[in-house]
């Protein structure tokens, strides 16, 4: 776990997450897992909290709906035009620095929810997220959860979920 933390930190610290292209890839990937995992999703939300499935259908539609919002807030033209306004001498009062390192402790009530909208708002600053899932309980969404949100991909992605 050690070395977890050690790839984060120098992820926010070389600016790995700061180009918009690999932003949206990253939001591409997490809605791509979560979509080929939906069912198993939907299963571990029914089972663990006793949701009805029209609640477990809001709380993964709200979710994706936060991942949508959060990918079109990325503006791949204007981040280009912004980035070369320095390059040619001119301020860039709208420049955006991400925060670093985005601490996500979930609560327990809309679990799946809590993840994912913060993790993609994370994502689509291009900060680097930590998220923290506890398995201890044992319920199965958080389980699934975990392996829905890969720790680490080719190249180390800066998104990790600690279990």
């Amino acid at each position: 776990m050690a070395d977890s933390f050690a790839e984060l930190r120098a992820a926010a610290i070389d600016g790995r997450t700061h180009n918009i292209y690999y932003r949206q890839h990253q939001l591409e990937a997490l809605h791509t897992a979560l979509i080929n995992h939906a069912s198993e999703i939907k299963d571990a939300i029914a089972a663990d909290y006793g949701h009805s499935p029209a609640e477990v259908a809001v709380e993964i539609h709200l979710a994706l709906s936060a991942l949508k919002q959060s990918y079109e807030t990325l503006q791949p033209t204007k981040a280009h035009a912004d980035e070369y306004l320095l390059a040619s001498g001119c301020d860039a009062p709208a420049a955006k620095i991400p925060a670093g390192i985005a601490y996500i402790e979930p609560c327990t009530h809309t679990l799946f929810f809590s993840v994912v909208a913060p993790l993609s708002a994370a994502i689509a600053a291009g900060s680097c997220a930590i998220v923290l899932v506890s398995v201890a309980s044992d319920p199965t969404s958080k389980k699934d959860i975990a392996n829905t949100i890969p720790a680490r991909e080719q190249p180390p992605n800066p998104h990790q979920c600690l279990a």
